[in-house]
């Protein structure tokens, strides 16, 4: 009941001191309570990072009902997070982990779902199910009286909550993301560890020196999958040097593979570097050796992730220029791969117009792989956005084989960000029935019959839409309507608010339902950058999220989702100029290129 009303942080604070506690049956007790509350709340309302630093202690316990109880609760935070967990069985004995993975096994398939929700979850809960009952009423609307009983008996939605437990979403298609097992970990500065002689030791003339130093760094790296923010600028141009200068391949490919994990252990505290850095990997394509190609494929996949498709424009298409045909073969690779992470609002029109335009001329490279590659690339680009979309940017396909094999790599595609749905129209308040006009009555009353407003003015009857062209005749006891003119300055006024603006409305989201839309709009990561504590980071997620917001296409709802993004705490109270300066301008764009709404 504490967890329910609002109180977990308190509640775990408390079971998780109780861990060290003397009496063994306190502590499998308290186990056995936090157990407990992952399968009732999940592992939203119950946070998972502390408690797997207690778990390999609680497994070593020297009383066996503590280590059973501790069993259980690696068993249900599997069944939450999934393969997301398996990181953290590292520190564990071999044997403890074979007892593990097989009760693991068990457990593959299923689905965990929460049984119970927060205060706050059940209102939101009712109000979803009272918004999704009027529409299956076609129309009905449930007054706020029938909102706040049903928000006592909260039911469960599987389909939006459900998750597999080999760590991937449920089969519903709102199921919930991933867990990144990055976040259940503490982020280390490798910075402090490099050794001091480190940066001389890579401009050493032996190729066995540079590769001693770097083999250092790709051991801190391994041991340190997430980093800490720190200035990693000199690292940053270190290797960027070593990877274009360096003559040694095996140097090089080593550098490169440190590169990867640097990229992946900063995530989009990267993002930086990596107008930088991106250039030089693609002109390193250059190189065959596979030793070099592995590694800088990964590190440029990990690249683009903190950064955006328009932002990386300009390097990819000078890459597509470079006269070597293995540049070139690479990039559109590399481009196709980014665009399996897009959805239709990143590869907006501006930018798949480019890309496409640019593609065509590599479509025809005399190169067979580059031809490959780009087709794939078109036929992804085909996936994402549809082929309405692009067939206007391909009428210079001449080549019946090339379009048919575009079209086949269209089908293969596999994309790797959930695609938004189209947005279900209805009219934003339910259709009613005319009420009598009462005679005398000179008010107009606003109609809906079948979507359209037809405004009635006095009289004792209704008027058929056939005849609101047609001069009506006077009734009984009322007004008598004026002509034509009348009755369309009354039309019209249905759709205007009281100071002749405009009005447009639409559902307000609840937050999951804003977060949803946001991964479908943002790169991955930019919600939690732009509420991060640091204002460094938060300033780098607005620069970054600027170009999107001006290129981003209208769409139902977009305002409402971006600005309540940029209000998100600190939102607009944000302490640093610079960023709310930037969430102001922001907000500025959303205003003049989308629709608002009240």
């Amino acid at each position: 009941m504490y967890i329910e009303i609002e109180k977990q942080d308190i509640v775990m604070e408390e079971l998780i001191k109780g861990l060290d506690h003397k009496t063994p049956k306190n502590v499998a007790a308290c186990v056995n309570a936090i157990t407990s509350a992952l399968r009732e709340f999940g592992e939203k309302v119950i946070g998972l990072k502390p408690l797997l630093k207690k778990c390999p202690s609680i497994l070593e316990h020297k009383d066996n009902t503590v280590r059973e109880e501790g069993k259980a609760l690696m068993v249900e935070i599997f069944r939450w997070i999934g393969a997301a967990l398996r990181p953290q069985l590292s520190n564990l004995k071999p044997v403890q982990v074979t007892e593990l993975e097989a009760e693991f096994e068990k457990m593959k398939g299923a689905r965990a779902t929460p049984q119970r929700y927060l205060r706050s979850q059940q209102a939101k809960q009712a109000e979803e199910e009272a918004v999704e009952d009027r529409d299956d009423a076609d129309g009905v609307t449930m007054d706020s009286k029938h909102v706040k009983a049903s928000a006592a008996i909260p039911r469960v939605r599987g389909r939006k909550r459900t998750r597999s437990l080999d760590g991937g979403d449920g089969s519903g298609d709102e199921a919930g993301p991933d867990v990144d097992p990055l976040d259940l970990m503490d982020p280390v500065d490798i910075l402090s560890k490099l050794p001091k002689n480190f940066y001389d030791k890579l401009e050493e003339k032996k190729w066995q020196e540079r590769k001693e130093a770097m083999d250092g760094l790709e051991k801190l790296l391994t041991e340190s999958p997430k980093l800490e923010t720190g200035d990693y600028g000199d690292l940053v141009r270190a290797l960027k040097k070593l990877i274009t200068k360096d003559s040694n391949v095996v140097v090089v490919g080593v550098g490169c593979k440190c590169l990867a994990m640097l990229v992946n252990g900063l995530k989009k505290k990267f993002h930086p570097y990596a107008g930088a850095t991106l250039p030089a990997c693609l002109e390193k394509f250059k190189e065959k050796k596979q030793n070099v190609v592995t590694p800088l494929r990964d590190a440029v996949d990990a690249i683009y992730v903190c950064t955006t498709l328009e932002a990386i424009l300009e390097d990819v298409l000078a890459a597509l220029e470079n006269k070597n045909p293995q540049v070139k073969g690479e990039t559109v690779a590399f481009l196709g791969r980014c665009f399996t992470k897009c959805t239709p609002l990143i590869l907006n029109k501006k930018l798949l117009k480019t890309y496409v335009t640019a593609l065509l001329k590599t479509l025809n490279e005399p190169d067979p792989t580059v031809r490959e590659n780009s087709m794939v690339a078109i036929g992804t680009a085909m996936k994402v956005v549809g082929e309405k979309a692009i067939m206007p940017f391909l009428e210079d396909v001449n080549d019946a084989n090339k379009m048919t094999k575009i079209k086949e790599y269209c089908d293969k595609a596999v994309l790797c960000v959930k695609q938004p749905k189209p947005q279900k129209e209805r009219p934003t308040t339910a259709p009613s029935k005319a009420p009598a006009a009462k005679g005398g009555s000179n008010a107009p009353k606003v109609v809906k019959t079948g979507g359209a407003a037809k405004a009635i003015k006095g009289g004792g009857g209704a008027v058929n839409s056939a005849t609101m062209t047609r001069k009506p005749a006077a009734s009984g006891g009322g007004a008598k309507p004026k002509p034509s003119s009348g009755a369309s300055k009354s039309s019209s006024s249905s759709k205007l608010g009281p100071s002749g603006g405009r009005v447009s409305s639409e559902k307000d989201l609840n937050d999951e339902e804003v977060e949803e839309r946001a991964g479908e709009l943002l790169p991955s990561n930019m919600v939690a950058d732009l509420t991060d504590a640091n204002w460094k980071t938060r300033l780098a997620a607005m620069e970054q999220l600027k170009p999107i917001i001006t290129d981003i296409e209208d769409a139902p709802g977009t305002a409402q989702v971006l600005i309540r993004i940029l209000n998100k705490k600190p939102g607009f109270k944000d302490n640093n100029f610079q960023v709310l300066k930037l969430r102001l301008e922001s907000v500025k764009v959303i205003c003049e290129k989308c629709k608002i709404t009240r």
